[in-house]
Formats: structure tokens, C-alpha cells, sequence
């Protein structure tokens, strides 16, 4: 019996000595240091000790109605109240700054000189009955 490992696919890959590798696949490009590969490791515990805790909180029968995510929680945060910090101001956010601040405004304005300017014509021609007229 042998008592050879087989090697996987990226073990036994050698590249192809007429093609020179892409500097994706070079392990001197990628290849990550002892202490990057720690702190890799660090995220991804903590991220699976999350990951654990939401999963018995969601599959506990006597939880409470509404499971609180902190990672949800943080992103709702940074998209609704922490705006200003990641916000730039660019001529498309400037022009819909302006049509939602100064359209309204403009709109009734327009409204309600076109109202008054035909209530006028209807004065001066005599056509127009005054409701609630004192005289």
C-alpha cells in the first residue's frame, strides 16, 4: 500500500515554461505574509463566532420577536445616519438638490400667478361672480 498523499490541483500545477504567469496567479504577487495570514484568520474567527451566536438566536425557539444583527445594525447606521462623511457633492446631487429644495416652491408660485392672472381676465371681462362678496 502506498502511502502517498495525492496532491491537489494547485500543488500539482506547474506553469507552462514558453507562457510567462500572470501576476494574479504569482505567488510572489499574492502570497501574503505570516502576519496577514494571522490576521486573516482573526477576521474570520470572529466572523464564524458571529455567525454561530445569529444562527442560535434565529433557530432558539423562545427568542425574543425581533433579532438584533450587529452587523445590520452598523450597516443601517452607516447608510441612513452617517451620510455626511461619504457624501460628494457632484452636479447631478447639486441639480437634485435644487429641484427638490427650489421645485416645490417655484411650482406653487407658478400656480398661483396663473390662478390670480386668469381670476383678473375673468374680473375685467365680467364674467367672474365673487363668492362671499361683502357689497
Amino acid at each position: 500500500m502506498a502511502t502517498d498523499i495525492p496532491k491537489t490541483a494547485a500543488q500539482a500545477y506547474r506553469p507552462n515554461k514558453y507562457v510567462s504567469l500572470p501576476a494574479e496567479l504569482d505567488p510572489e504577487t499574492y502570497d501574503a505574509s505570516p502576519e496577514k495570514r494571522r490576521a486573516e484568520a482573526e477576521r474570520l474567527a470572529i466572523r464564524a463566532r458571529l455567525k454561530r451566536q445569529y444562527l442560535l438566536q434565529l433557530n432558539d425557539p423562545h427568542r425574543p420577536a425581533i433579532i438584533e444583527d450587529p452587523a445590520l445594525l452598523r450597516w443601517a447606521y452607516a447608510r441612513t445616519h452617517n451620510v455626511y462623511p461619504t457624501f460628494r457633492p457632484t452636479p447631478k446631487t447639486s441639480f437634485l438638490g435644487a429641484v427638490y429644495a427650489l421645485g416645490p416652491i417655484l411650482l406653487l408660485c407658478a400656480a398661483f400667478k396663473f390662478d390670480r392672472d386668469r381670476r383678473e381676465k375673468l374680473i375685467q371681462e365680467g364674467k367672474f361672480e365673487r363668492p362671499f362678496s361683502v357689497f
